[in-house]
């Protein structure tokens, strides 16, 4: 009967859950794709769900990332929805709804606690912090990764019921498959450490809550760290490999453009400022302009604030296991994305929570009832106070649901919190080209670069709208600007090429193209307009070789082949009056 009224109380509580979170984030379904990476992440999966195109996928890092299972998830919506991005918003929308039910099941299978683990799941589901990985198509990436981590986490609790190669097999696959999703997964074998002392209590000296349904051999510490040396050569491999592309892409920032002791100064920032937008969630942005003008008092207190409670949790560690865990699966989890390796330009972002929160929650699900432990009305307290704040998170989401509608309502909320972010001006100028506003755009531009002028996007942005305007040596002007900031970008030197051609300085224009394929040799239209310049040089065979190469990456491509005839063409015409000169001669 006790088993029952359980069973009940998980689907009322499930049902609930998924409509609250359905009706919030329903509005999804009539936003637009953003020019702040989607364009990037849909051009590049737009593509038929063939054999050819699923195995390239596996081989791609285009955006500067391996993550595979992402690539092949958008693609099916692609072939679901086509171009509607509203299709794209709902299965990120399903994404999230499945992993809160995840959430809310793993907490109940381990703790056997429904109404803190509904809660923990409700603050998962409904708080503004993470609309940003559900309304941003590009987020894809966040939440199917998280799918994985928290099947990985249920496999792992049913190989803690009972240890077996398969089972303990099951993790790994899960735990890879999450990992070319989003590498930030690599935190999982940290945070089953953290399990195995509560709630699972696997050590000997662990923490565990009382639970009919868990029978958990004990373990000694050094058996559970062996445990999870596949786990951590898999971490290792997969950190080293995100290093690589991303350095190899250039989205790792050096050390001489952003200092050690200013990385370290800024995760420390962070680490308090995602705990006060945990309350405080009125400032949330799509983009936080990183500073190094520090406050030396607001820095102080940020690590004075992590010490103390490092320190207390420890303290209290084996009366209030689950605050340690808590505390510690924040920390942890935040490592990756906390800008010690700095990969971008933000300071911080919404979506690097998502996970990390968790930690963060299930302090407060847990540590609050504690703390009115002796107090008269206990229970009704707690229940009152837990459902107003989820009705303030709810209500706050809904609003912030709204900013990420299009790129206007997003940009434009942006620079209310900000006026000198340079990125959402950038953005606004893209969406300004887009519907043909070339001035505004330009002004959007300018407004970038003034308040950034070593923001290399807004140069290059400014250069494709003066190439629009046929104005190509201010876009020239441009691009080679951008190159003195950055001159290993693929885009800009091609660009160059291109504006360049137009101008009919060839030479000039075969070596900005040669720039570009040098840093991505795969570009099959790089291939095909190097080719046209080629052939207009009179350098017919390399020309040939670079149209080969333009229809071997991009096989039907009917104007590279259309270029190959004629250079063929050409070719034996060529032949021809050469060997009619040698008859001639004789």
């Amino acid at each position: 009967m006790n088993i029952r009224k359980i069973f009940d109380q998980k689907i009322i509580i499930s049902v609930i859950i998924i409509s609250v979170v359905f009706l919030v984030y329903s509005q999804v379904s009539q936003f637009e794709f953003v020019d702040y990476d989607d364009p990037d992440y849909v051009s590049y999966s737009s593509r038929e769900l063939s054999l050819k195109n699923i195995g390239e996928t596996f081989l791609s890092v285009n955006c500067a990332n391996w993550h595979p299972l992402t690539w092949l998830s958008l693609m099916l919506d692609y072939n679901l929805y086509g171009l509607n991005a509203g299709g794209y918003h709902v299965t990120n929308l399903i994404l999230h709804i499945i992993n809160t039910l995840l959430l809310f099941l793993l907490l109940i299978k381990m703790t056997g606690a429904t109404y803190k683990s509904a809660f923990v799941a409700a603050l998962f589901a409904l708080h503004p912090l993470h609309v940003e990985s559900v309304a941003w198509v590009t987020e894809r990436k966040d939440v199917l990764s998280t799918l994985f981590w928290f099947l990985t986490m249920r496999a792992y609790i049913s190989y803690t019921e009972k240890p077996g190669i398969l089972k303990y097999l099951s993790i790994v696959v899960l735990f890879v498959l999450g990992l070319m999703a989003k590498p930030m997964l690599v935190t999982v074998p940290f945070v089953l450490l953290l399990l195995d002392y509560w709630p699972l209590g696997r050590t000997n000296w662990g923490q565990n809550v009382p639970n009919h349904h868990l029978i958990i051999k004990k373990q000694t510490l050094s058996f559970l760290f062996v445990e999870k040396i596949p786990l951590l050569i898999i971490t290792i491999v997969s950190s080293i490999l995100t290093y690589i592309v991303q350095n190899t892409y250039h989205a790792v920032v050096s050390v001489q453009n952003v200092s050690l002791s200013d990385r370290v100064i800024n995760a420390i920032n962070s680490y308090t400022q995602y705990l006060e937008k945990i309350f405080w969630f009125q400032n949330l942005s799509p983009f936080y302009v990183y500073s190094t003008n520090f406050n030396f008092w607001v820095i102080g207190s940020s690590f004075l604030l992590i010490l103390v409670m490092t320190c207390l949790v420890i303290i209290g560690i084996k009366k209030f296991p689950y605050l340690a865990v808590g505390w510690f699966w924040y920390l942890g989890t935040l490592v990756p994305v906390i800008g010690l390796v700095q990969v971008g330009s933000q300071s911080m972002a919404d979506r690097y929570a998502y996970v990390p929160l968790i930690g963060i929650f299930i302090m407060m699900a847990w540590g609050f009832p504690q703390l009115l432990s002796g107090v008269k009305y206990k229970k009704i307290i707690t229940a009152s106070t837990a459902v107003i704040f989820v009705v303030i998170i709810t209500s706050a989401a809904h609003l912030q649901i709204g900013v990420w509608k299009n790129n206007l309502t997003l940009f434009g909320h942006a620079l209310k919190l900000n006026p000198k972010n340079y990125t959402a001006y950038n953005i606004l100028g893209v969406d300004m080209a887009k519907k043909g506003n070339y001035e505004k755009a330009l002004y959007y531009y300018y407004m970038a670069i003034q308040n950034n002028p070593k923001y290399d996007s807004a140069y290059i942005n400014a250069g494709i709208v003066f190439d629009k305007m046929n104005k190509y040596d201010d876009a020239i002007n441009c691009y080679k600007k951008a190159l003195k900031i950055s001159n290993n970008s693929a885009e800009t030197n091609y660009n160059l090429g291109i504006v360049l051609m137009k101008k009919n300085n060839l030479k000039e224009a075969i070596f900005y193209l040669k720039r570009a394929l040098k840093i991505t040799p795969d570009d099959s239209d790089t291939h095909n307009n190097l080719g046209i310049v080629l052939m207009r040089t009179g350098n017919i065979q390399e020309a040939i070789f670079h149209f080969q190469e333009a229809l071997r990456l991009k096989p039907r491509g009917e104007e590279a082949e259309k270029n190959l005839q004629v250079a063929i063409a050409v070719q034996k015409k060529n032949s021809s009056i050469n060997c009619l000169r040698g008859d001639l001669n004789l």
